[in-house]
């Protein structure tokens, strides 16, 4: 928090400084302890505000398991009230309709979601990366909702769109922009060669309320490496957003499927990032998901750095053996599911800062990894004096992860059949994933740095 000595009183009072663009703020994030809690109730994964309600609401997606698959929801932070569907009903959802990972806009106003909606091929979640999610946008009562992405023509045959994916949208601090990335398979309409770009998209909404993308441009090329767009900068004079791609190292040398985190200050109008992009990780592991500290001079990240396991033990081999990024589009699916959507040698995640100048200076937040928790997407409330996230794992005695001798987690699976999950426990599928059949446990986070 930021202090001023208030001459006129002859005494020091802190006052938290507040503008449009960062809100509450402290004098220093790199500095600031952090603390973390669970919060009641758990909420689906990518749990996001909606700014400017009262009481505080909140959307996110979650397959409740009542036959409405995963859905979008709003529902009130302190957990009083109902959990509302918003997408259970709507246009376009005769066929696939399976939403989630909604973004709301700055002004509280509009939600956009991911949905597959009209689509036949699907793979993942809608939001997450996989196929066949496009962009579709409403108002937060769940009226007005509106495919913004690949819009087929109303002569277009059935199958006309398949084969494409628009996913982890966020709006930039102003709402007149959102960022996403996009898969293109679509090779029999769309000349798709199954690789990810970048793209930048003006938000409009029309004199009779109808919401529609324009001048869509695209900031980072297909270049056969793996995409994931992340949170804008909060400075709104300095446009720009974080995203996950993975690269060679900066000595240029092989390391194929590496997710490391880049900053794109987009300049040009917004059709391109400077220099092609700033490198902010270099690490042996998955680095993703990434946020900024209210001030826009630290970054909050997840990674995979701390703990050994398939996916981290597939990097260092990779960079061994200089393995080239130019079919990461074909390898990210298989190393993200036997990294992350299995219980053998799977990976966990914690939270980390690093600072935007210096981003070789890195600090650990969160120690949730060493437990087995997996710290997915993750925000600021709309004050900004707290981070909430909804972490998921698999139960003790179900993973394996490395470092683990045989006989100790036979000792954990037998302790697990003796005593197995209650009721608490949930289904893999309720964040629409459904890739393995085994329990899921999650629980919803509050971090918060402190002076």
């Amino acid at each position: 928090m930021l202090f001023r000595a208030l001459a006129a009183m002859g005494a020091a009072i802190a006052l938290a400084l507040a503008s449009p663009a960062t809100g509450f703020a402290l004098r220093s994030y790199w500095a600031a302890p952090f603390s973390e809690t669970t919060h009641t109730p758990t909420f689906g994964q990518a749990p996001v505000f909606v700014p400017h309600t009262d009481p505080q609401l909140v959307v996110y997606g979650k397959d409740f398991k009542t036959g409405d698959k995963n859905q979008v929801y709003i529902q009130r932070f302190d957990g009083q009230g109902p959990a509302t569907c918003l997408t259970c009903t709507g246009p376009g959802s005769e066929t696939g309709n399976v939403n989630g990972v909604p973004a709301v806009s700055p002004d509280g106003q509009w939600i956009i979601f991911h949905s597959w909606r009209g689509h036949y091929l699907t793979i993942g979640s809608p939001g997450y990366g996989g196929m066949g999610s496009t962009l579709w946008a409403m108002r937060t009562d769940g009226s007005r909702q509106t495919q913004l992405t690949d819009v087929q023509p109303p002569t277009a045959g059935p199958f006309n769109g398949e084969g494409v994916d628009d996913y982890h949208a966020y709006w930039s601090p102003d709402g007149t922009h959102i960022e996403y990335a996009h898969l293109n398979w679509n090779f029999v309409t769309g000349g798709g060669e199954g690789k990810w770009d970048v793209r930048v998209a003006e938000f409009h909404v029309t004199a009779d309320g109808t919401p529609y993308l324009a001048n869509t441009n695209v900031v980072r090329p297909a270049n056969g490496h793996w995409y994931e767009t992340q949170w804008w900068n909060p400075n709104p004079k300095r446009p720009g957003f974080l995203y996950t791609e993975t690269f060679p190292t900066p000595s240029g040398g092989g390391a194929a499927m590496t997710p490391q985190l880049f900053y794109c200050q987009l300049v040009n109008h917004y059709s391109a990032c400077k220099n092609g992009g700033t490198r902010l990780t270099s690490s042996e592991s998955w680095d993703e998901q990434a946020i900024f500290t209210p001030d826009a001079r630290s970054v909050i990240f997840m990674s995979s750095r701390a703990q050994p396991g398939i996916f981290n033990t597939w990097v260092n081999l990779a960079q061994t053996l200089g393995l080239p990024n130019d079919y990461d589009y074909l390898l990210v699916l298989p190393l993200f599911e036997a990294g992350f959507l299995q219980p053998v040698g799977q990976e966990s995640t914690d939270l980390y800062e690093l600072r935007l100048r210096y981003p070789e200076q890195v600090r650990r937040l969160t120690y949730d990894g060493d437990e087995g928790w997996i710290t997915p997407e993750f925000t600021w409330d709309p004050t900004n004096s707290f981070l909430m996230w909804t972490d998921n794992r698999f139960p003790n005695g179900y993973r394996y992860q490395f470092p683990v001798e045989l006989d100790e987690w036979v000792s954990h699976f037998q302790s697990l059949l003796e005593n197995p999950p209650g009721p608490d426990i949930v289904n893999v599928g309720q964040n629409g994933v459904g890739v393995a059949p085994l329990p899921l446990e999650q629980r919803t986070q509050i971090g918060v740095f402190t002076r």
